[in-house]
């Protein structure tokens, strides 16, 4: 009988944020935020799973202190303490001997915030990634990833070869590995990122792309924490949060006038054709149901130019059931993503890391 409840009337954030907004835990910031997107067109945008998401990550922030997002946040987004099989399968193709180097590193530390199987699993996974990266020409942008801002909410990390490292700073040099080969980004390009959960992927481009336009489109309260994070990583940029700017010309022009600035998702129908150069969508359209995928879709196609996205193989909505309706199924290969057909394909590959994520780039024809 719960389940069926369940079914019929599915648990919103929008009640739960009512009764805990006033909680001394809640800054100014985040309280601005939330309230608005609460009764923005947004918020009809989110799926059950969000809601039920936004609901888990809300009552971390009440019973937690902002210096500790990133073991009770960054791991709802992609701060991995476990994993499986598939997921590794490509970290060890590029390896040669990797059991008989030298590793001159802290491998067995034992992190404050995570037991020993997960500090264990993080700092092995740690290794790995950097092992891979060494393979490439990215680790030369590895110095150039700031501790202040990928280390500044307690990150958990480990030290090799005297280099402070994090599984997002690497899998972040890897995304953009993928983003270069599929098309450069370029100086003074205008950039959209949907999605950018901690931040983690939007302060690695800015650290090593210079002089480019970049918004933000997400929701609370990962556009909160993104927003905080850039504001620590890049204190000489101009940024601006622009969710309560409904006037279409106030929002293109602030969004010019700024280096970097944030968005809700509606907000994307009152920006000008052909605005953005580049959208990226990195680990979010795979929690999308597809009525979303395809607002978003219609959108992009209107206002950018090209689309890189990164998604799980396969996956499934989850929660995403109703009375009448199974679980939606999300596989890239059935056909399941919206894509318009005015989009032409020109790239696609598994990532490093997660190995079963699909990376695919598309160059965006105007009908």
């Amino acid at each position: 009988m719960k389940k069926f409840l369940k079914k019929i009337f599915p648990k919103k954030f929008g009640p739960y944020w009512n009764k805990i907004r006033l909680h001394e835990n809640i800054d100014e910031d985040l309280r601005f935020i939330s309230d608005k997107f609460i009764k923005s067109e947004s918020y009809n945008y989110v799926s059950n799973q969000w809601h039920l998401w936004n609901i888990s990550d809300y009552k971390t922030i009440i019973h937690n202190e902002p210096e500790n997002y990133a073991t009770d946040i960054f791991s709802h987004y992609f701060t991995f303490v476990d994993y499986q099989d598939e997921y590794l399968e490509r970290l060890f193709e590029d390896i040669d001997n990797l059991e008989e180097k030298k590793i001159n590193s802290n491998l067995f530390k034992k992190h404050k915030t995570f037991n020993y199987k997960y500090s264990v699993l993080y700092n092995y996974l740690c290794l790995l990634l950097y092992e891979n990266l060494k393979e490439t020409e990215y680790y030369g942008h590895l110095s150039k990833l700031d501790d202040k801002s990928f280390l500044g909410f307690k990150d958990p990390f480990i030290t090799i070869d005297g280099v402070n490292i994090t599984s997002d700073k690497i899998v972040s040099l890897f995304d953009l590995e993928k983003i270069d080969k599929f098309s450069k980004i370029k100086e003074k390009d205008r950039i959209l990122e949907i999605g950018a959960g901690s931040g983690r992927l939007s302060d690695c481009i800015m650290s090593i792309k210079k002089n480019i336009c970049y918004t933000i489109c997400d929701i609370p309260p990962s556009i909160y924490i993104s927003y905080k994070r850039l504001k620590l990583a890049f204190p000489e940029k101009k940024i601006k949060l622009l969710i309560d700017c409904d006037n279409s010309e106030d929002l293109n022009q602030n969004i010019n006038d700024n280096d970097i600035t944030f968005i809700f998702p509606h907000q994307l129908k009152n920006i000008n054709s052909e605005f953005y150069n580049f959208t990226i969508a990195v680990d979010c359209l795979h929690e999308m149901n597809q009525s979303t995928l395809r607002d978003y879709f219609n959108m992009i196609t209107r206002i950018s130019d090209k689309m890189y996205f990164s998604i799980w193989n396969k996956t499934k909505n989850w929660h995403s059931e109703s009375l009448f309706k199974r679980t939606e199924r999300l596989n890239f290969e059935k056909g399941d993503y919206p894509i318009p057909k005015s989009w032409k394909i020109a790239f696609k590959e598994n990532l490093k890391f997660p190995s079963n994520h699909l990376s695919i780039g598309y160059y965006i024809k105007k009908n």
